[in-house]
């Protein structure tokens, strides 16, 4: 079986589950538990677990009912949980808005991408995408983010949020934000926050108003 980084699997001998956080030579991975202890094993030895995949069709939107409730049309995030003296970050795509997402997340390395995560997260609902050991954060990858908001109810178009992502050590100095959707605080970025357009007018503006003053 094809295994990549992310895949949440259990072991075929012991009660032991956790994500894949590294692969490794000779058919062997790492998997990483809930303790944050990673434990390599042979892929012959475990097992991918099902259970907690989403099916878009676990939660289609009710149309009639949607379109008496206020639409809320901002606020994606990507969150980061965990604690960094027991090892295990896990990375979540938050949506509180009232789209359904349909998303797409690669990783980069120099030209190439590489799939990790893609699926529909139903409004106001998260999905877990990647997990990771804080002791490589240093080796954390580039996220190549891609998502289309969609709706069944009519809304101004939107264009496809297309982001590339990564995690800095010194981003993980501010203090983590409680999140409705989740059990923990996380480190939060927003992904959908609108971007300022300064404009030739504002800019010319602004070093006009700060051109210090002849004598």
């Amino acid at each position: 079986m094809h295994f990549k980084i992310g895949d949440f699997v259990r072991f075929v001998d012991e009660p032991i589950e956790g994500h894949i956080t590294s692969i490794q030579d000779n058919d062997i991975v790492g998997v990483t538990d809930n303790e944050g202890f990673e434990i390599p094993v042979l892929k012959s030895k475990i097992t991918l677990v099902h259970g907690n995949m989403r099916m878009p069709e676990d939660d289609m939107e009710d149309t009639a009912a949607a379109a008496n409730q206020p639409f809320i049309d901002k606020g994606i995030y990507i969150g980061i949980g965990g604690e960094q003296k027991e090892g295990l970050a896990k990375f979540f795509l938050i949506n509180e808005t009232s789209y359904e997402l349909l998303v797409s997340i690669s990783t980069l390395s120099g030209s190439k991408t590489t799939g990790l995560f893609a699926n529909v997260i139903p409004k106001n609902d998260f999905a877990q995408i990647y997990t990771a050991n804080f002791s490589a954060l240093g080796k954390w990858p580039t996220f190549h983010i891609q998502i289309i908001r969609h709706s069944r109810v009519p809304q101004t178009q939107t264009q496809p949020l297309s982001k590339e992502f990564r995690v800095k050590p010194m981003d993980l100095i501010r203090s983590k934000e409680r999140v409705a959707l989740l059990t923990e605080k996380v480190w939060l970025y927003e992904l959908d926050k609108t971007e300022e357009d300064i404009g030739l007018d504002k800019l010319k503006s602004h070093f006009i108003s700060h051109r210090p003053n002849k004598r």
